[in-house]
């Protein structure tokens, strides 16, 4: 079945792509009834949605530059006499002019940040949002002067003699202090993201609740005013029974979520009454500022308050699954609200819903203090956070908000050799109309968010921005097309919110990536995700010289095995185990890790890493510390500005944090580093080996 002429130009007209080249070359089109079905799901918002204050178009223009804005982008139908003025974000007016029959305009050059441009002729008015963009995202002065490196980690693998039995921010804090002493310039974390308080068990950061909203489980409780200053809550946590349980938690291999959920929410519940309540001149200021917060925030603090309210009501008794986890499981006359009714449940609610809300000043406050502490202890860069793709389909975000999303779609990636049935990973995409006709303020706020208290920001799957592989309900990746964003106008936002907050930007571009991209994130200054694992080409991997300068360069991922599971093939073991990959497929496996292990340790002796002499090849030599030194120097020396080590590399643990393909045959994002902080940063030999590191840095 073919695509009709019209269904064409309206497809194309919106964004989605009739055909596309796969891995391999080859010109695949898009299967006809998927084209339909996304040309009707993504049509733009009618007049109804223009009349609630929406724009009328977007427009992305260089800062310092005459701006030429295109009448043709509106729907004009008189331009004899076209009044014009520009409004900055204060709404303050920077521009005014009449215009006698234009074709286009030509508007006075701006700084950058957001504007709004209002234009009227007798018979109509048009907002159109101008964003007006640097050059380049931020680029921090440190790298003009050295190369830089951080180390990276799972926070919540971290083992400590003071946490509750996951890495917390006091970890963080701890690490952030060590961690420069070693002259590391970033500590990288996995995303924070708000996750499922109601259903603790579900851990994965890349599948969460919110972008926009943080994880409270991460707070370093007693480090809190309210904890130090509350005798009852203080004498509930030195019981012998807490303390037996918070150790017994401390010492498991595996994060319980669980048991440490249930533990952190009565821990904070005891503190948040003590907050109401208290008189203490302290506190009181503290209550002013939480207000103050929640003024700032908005209705979204309040409804991410009431979803999580509302998800321990309906998940109290029971696991969700795919299909049912938040709202997806909910009673129907929840899944979607009326103004009144959402108003009516935030009443009866409102003092849970307030207890949210403080969970997520809390965590905004220590996050915010840890970067400040990055500051102070000469960490130049701070902490290094990650943005996921998407929220899950039971999100807060998508129930806060179902019209900006494609309930009834899912990201992922289209069939390729590595993955012949493609991939599906249940995460609904923005509607592209929608985020357009409102300015792209939703994407604004999530950005700003994540970006107010690092230093560095890892955005996950960066083609998102331009392109997704969309998958309709009920059908397999297969049956998907790839659908284009706003790119130009998408980028031009990440610069702008890259200066306002200083970070830095990374774009996981692993992959193929097209030429538009590509010369779109260099234009910009957005950094490179180098990964070593999947840099072997023709049997060797590349010299230090050819390492890409403006990136970020590291090991492994989060879902790789570490080096020494690696290189010892116990994440392919694990497959076999678990029946992800059988027969000639695991065998095809082993042979290329032979392959890529043997590439690895002829690069080395190529390099002088390791010397002619040195015995051992692929298949006879296990990983040991003098190899596992000369992998880390070898990236160390490399050019790429950015360099991340993984503390659990530096530990020679066998370890996979993520098994991708798998939920729960295996442990994902529970998995926890073989020793503690304190007994890390106490042991010669590592503190030796992150010295080693620095010095290498240097070269």
């Amino acid at each position: 079945m073919k695509v009709s002429e019209s269904l064409k130009q309206s497809a194309e007209k919106i964004g989605i792509s009739l055909s596309h080249y796969d891995i391999d070359g080859h010109l695949i089109y898009a299967p006809p009834d998927t084209v339909r079905y996304f040309t009707e799901l993504l049509q733009p918002p009618n007049n109804r949605h223009i009349n609630k204050g929406a724009f009328h178009d977007v427009f992305a223009a260089f800062e310092n530059e005459p701006i030429h804005y295109d009448l043709i982008r509106l729907s004009l139908t008189d331009a004899s006499s076209l009044h014009c003025s520009i409004l900055d974000e204060r709404g303050k007016k920077c521009f005014e002019q009449t215009f006698s029959s234009p074709q286009s305009l030509v508007l006075p050059s701006l700084p950058f940040g957001y504007y709004q441009l209002l234009l009227a002729s007798a018979e109509q008015q048009f907002t159109v949002r101008l964003l007006v963009t640097p050059r380049t995202a931020y680029q921090p002065d440190v790298l003009k002067n050295k190369k830089a490196w951080g180390i990276n980690v799972q926070l919540y693998s971290l083992r400590s003699k003071t946490n509750w039995g996951i890495g917390d921010f006091g970890d963080l804090a701890y690490l952030i202090e060590q961690g420069a002493k070693q002259g590391a310039d970033f500590i990288g974390i996995n995303p924070l993201h708000m996750l499922y308080p109601a259903v603790p068990n579900w851990a994965s950061p890349y599948s969460s609740s919110s972008r926009r909203w943080l994880n409270f489980i991460y707070l370093d409780i007693p480090a809190l005013p309210e904890f130090k200053l509350c005798r009852g809550v203080q004498n509930w946590f030195n019981t012998d029974e807490i303390q037996k349980q918070v150790i017994s938690l401390r010492e498991q291999a595996s994060v319980d979520y669980t048991q440490i959920t249930h533990l952190k929410l009565t821990a904070l519940e005891g503190l948040f009454a003590f907050f109401k309540r208290s008189k203490s001149a302290q506190i009181i200021a503290r209550r002013d500022e939480f207000n103050a917060f929640v003024k700032a925030q908005g209705a979204a603090l309040l409804w991410q308050g009431l979803f999580n309210v509302l998800d321990r009501i309906e998940h109290q008794h029971q696991e969700a699954e795919e299909n049912t986890i938040g709202w997806l499981g909910w009673r129907k006359e929840w899944q979607v609200l009326s103004e009144s009714k959402r108003k009516a449940l935030l009443k009866e609610h409102a003092e849970q819903v307030e207890f949210f809300a403080w969970l997520q000043w809390l965590t905004t406050q220590q996050l915010a203090e840890l970067q400040e502490r990055c500051r102070l202890v000469g960490m130049q860069l701070g902490i290094y956070g990650d943005l996921a793709v998407n929220s899950s389909r039971g999100s807060a975000d998508v129930w806060s908000d179902p019209e900006l999303y494609c309930v009834n779609a899912s990201v992922g990636a289209p069939p390729d050799p590595l993955g012949p049935v493609g991939q599906n990973w249940n995460l609904p995409p923005y509607n592209p109309s929608v985020l357009k006709a409102r300015g792209f303020q939703p994407f604004i706020d999530m950005l700003r968010a994540n970006m107010q208290s690092f230093g560095v920001l890892r955005i996950d799957h960066v083609m998102g921005l331009f392109r997704l592989w969309l998958i309709p309900e009920g059908k397999t990746a297969a049956d998907g097309v790839y659908v284009h964003y706003p790119f130009n106008e998408l980028m031009a936002i990440l610069a702008i919110e890259s200066q306002r907050n200083q970070c830095l930007i990374i774009g996981e571009d692993l992959g193929t990536v097209p030429d538009e991209v590509r010369w779109k994130l260099n234009e910009f200054r957005i950094f490179s995700y180098f990964v070593l694992y999947f840099a072997q080409r023709n049997k060797m991997y590349p010299l230090k010289q050819d390492y890409p300068q403006h990136a970020f360069a590291t090991i492994g991922t989060h879902d790789v095995p570490s080096l020494q599971s690696f290189w010892h093939c116990r994440d392919l073991e694990l497959f076999g185990q678990l029946g992800i990959l059988q027969g000639e497929v695991l065998t095809q496996k082993y042979e290329q890790r032979v392959i890529d292990k043997q590439a690895l340790l002829d690069s080395l002796h190529r390099d002088n890493y390791l010397s002619p002499d040195y015995w051992g090849d692929a298949l006879s030599m296990a990983m040991h510390d003098n190899l596992n030194r000369q992998i880390h120097r070898y990236l160390a020396e490399s050019q790429s500005q950015l360099v991340g080590v993984q503390l659990e590399n530096l530990l020679s643990q066998e370890i996979s944090f993520n098994l991708p393909g798998t939920s729960t045959e295996y442990p994902n994002w529970r998995k926890k580093l073989s020793q503690s902080l304190e007994l890390i940063f106490d042991d010669p030999h590592m503190t030796s080996f992150l010295s080693f590191i620095n010095q290498a840095r240097k070269a």
